[in-house]
């Protein structure tokens, strides 16, 4: 069973992504792009908070997970 957690959805990613979540891998198929995740129970649970609204992130470290993962996007 694999324990990861895919999502093209860059403000989530980017959560995940300040929250410390390790970034795996970033996946193409065609025009989209996918944030690969360690921890998918994590993910998960992060996930369920960010779309009740009820998960706080470090405003610099989200902003700074933002740019870096967008950066990432250019250099793939």
């Amino acid at each position: 069973m694999k324990n990861t957690f895919e999502t093209k959805d860059l403000y989530l990613a980017s959560l995940f992504y300040a929250k410390g979540i390790k970034l795996s891998d970033i996946r193409r198929d065609g025009r989209e792009c996918f944030f690969i995740f360690n921890d998918q129970e994590k993910c998960n649970e992060i996930e369920k908070h960010y779309w009740s609204k009820e998960e706080t992130v470090n405003a610099k470290e989200y902003t700074d997970a933002v740019k870096t993962l967008k950066g990432l996007l250019f250099i793939r």
